[in-house]
């Protein structure tokens, strides 16, 4: 069971929390007939994309096995075999795809549809360059709208699109990380999408996502649909601060390869998030 547990990698449900953000912004947080519902939603996400995982692991064996790191995963090592990762895998879909058909309708349409992309991605998409980016930006993009249905909370055009952006613009940073690390006979052995990036091109992209995040978030901040539109706006300088530091920690320092890591790692940006967290919440439940 330690490798099944380890196989289904619990450190990165940190980024299903994804679907607590509706709640927060809409100050529902401490309200159970929100909460409830979106707590669900959240463990549906952790099974589903832990079911992810193992079939992901199972298609990538061999490559992976060539990984110095990634060759100690269970499935790479042969501590779990094919066979018992798709049975687990599969348990792992159906109680998470049942989980959020208890919810309502349009959750369990969300979930049904994050499980076929990220297959589609496993099996094909990840090698198709641009499209990799997209289609994990828009798991997360799922992730928080999954939140919004589940607790019936209407979202604006401008929260969806601040969830993608800077979805986008954390992956490109990760891909960034992950080119500027591999020398050309590991670039043969990695992930082979990146043969098809620059060092340049990610740069370009990361200024672009950056721009757009900062955008969206700002007509976010201030829409009138937004609660509290004019607190909100007080926020747009620690979201600003926030984009140009990982901008620094990645283009300069060279940490950006694991963007859930540098949340605890980096003291800037966790001081940041916390500060920015803890100020929305406060206005909401005022």
């Amino acid at each position: 069971m330690r490798n099944f547990l380890s196989e289904m990698r619990p450190k990165q449900w940190i980024k299903n929390l994804l679907v607590y953000a509706a709640l927060i912004f809409d100050g529902r947080l401490f309200q159970a007939e929100s909460l409830l519902p979106t707590t669900l939603m959240f463990i549906a996400f952790c099974l589903v994309s832990s079911a992810v995982y193992f079939v992901n692991d199972i298609f990538d064996a061999e490559i992976d096995r060539l990984n110095p790191k990634k060759k100690l995963r269970p499935i790479a090592s042969g501590a779990i075999s094919r066979r018992d990762g798709y049975i687990f895998a599969l348990i792992l879909f159906a109680i998470g795809i049942g989980i959020s058909a208890r919810i309502n309708l349009e959750c369990l349409t969300v979930v049904l549809v994050y499980v076929a992309m990220n297959l589609l991605y496993t099996v094909r998409l990840k090698h198709v360059v641009v499209l990799d980016v997209m289609i994990v930006a828009a798991c997360f993009g799922l992730r928080a709208i999954s939140g919004a249905l589940a607790a019936t909370i209407p979202m604006t055009v401008w929260f969806v699109l601040c969830v993608i952006f800077l979805s986008l613009f954390l992956i490109i940073g990760k891909r960034r990380d992950e080119l500027y690390r591999l020398t050309e006979n590991e670039l043969e052995r990695g992930r082979a999408v990146l043969k098809f990036y620059t060092l340049e091109l990610l740069d370009q992209m990361m200024t672009i996502t950056a721009t757009a995040l900062l955008m969206s978030y700002s007509l976010f901040a201030v829409d009138p649909g937004t609660r509290d539109h004019l607190k909100m706006a007080l926020t747009v300088p620690l979201v600003i601060y926030g984009v140009f530091y990982y901008l620094y920690a990645v283009k300069v320092e060279h940490r950006g390869g694991a963007p859930d890591e540098m949340l605890w790692k980096e003291r800037p940006i966790l001081l940041t998030a916390v500060i920015y967290f803890l100020y929305v919440i406060v206005i909401r439940t005022q």
